[in-house]
């Protein structure tokens, strides 16, 4: 998927060196965001896959969830870096269940308070 840049792109649209490094970003962030959302769908599926062996209430359905929550967090990120505003839609069409938008945040605060034998550094 190649991205164009706006019309109005200011001096890029004048010098062919800025528009070609302003078109490798723009294809950089696509990539990202394709990769990101890739990890987001097997996320999810882990998810479900735990739901239905074990249980929501299970230890490794609630770290699944926890890393579902992030991984949906760093493609809310990517989709805003890319200019994509409308999350919600996305949400609904990716699937995403209200479980997981709740925990979207950095899984690793979330892990380490649920491990009362891990010690946490400065």
């Amino acid at each position: 998927m190649t991205l164009r840049p706006p019309a109005n792109a200011g001096s890029a649209g004048t010098d062919p060196l800025a528009a070609a490094l302003e078109q490798e970003i723009l294809n950089e962030k696509a990539s990202t965001l394709a990769r990101l959302t890739g990890k987001l769908e097997r996320a999810l599926a882990g998810l479900k896959e735990i739901e239905t062996a074990e249980g929501p209430a299970a230890g490794a359905y609630q770290k699944q969830l926890a890393l579902a929550g992030e991984a949906l967090w760093h493609v809310s990120i990517q989709r805003e870096l890319c200019g994509l505003r409308g999350h919600t839609a996305f949400y609904d069409f990716m699937g995403v269940p209200k479980a997981v938008r709740l925990r979207m945040g950095p899984a690793s605060s979330t892990l380490k308070s649920q491990d009362p034998g891990q010690t946490q550094g400065l």
